[in-house]
């Protein structure tokens, strides 16, 4: 799985967690790939809900 795929993959999941935008108000494209891994690893843990 390339870059791009695994971003892919983990903005999927964090729309079926309905999450879409950053605090900050940043949207899910906008971000780096170990950024939006990070977000899901909080969001998926609970520690952040949007």
């Amino acid at each position: 799985m390339n870059k791009e795929q695994k971003k892919d993959e983990i903005k999927t999941k964090l729309i079926k967690l309905n999450y879409f935008k950053t605090p900050d108000g940043k949207q899910l494209y906008e971000l780096t790939l170990s950024e939006l891994e990070e977000i899901y690893a909080m969001t998926n843990q609970g520690t952040m809900r949007n």
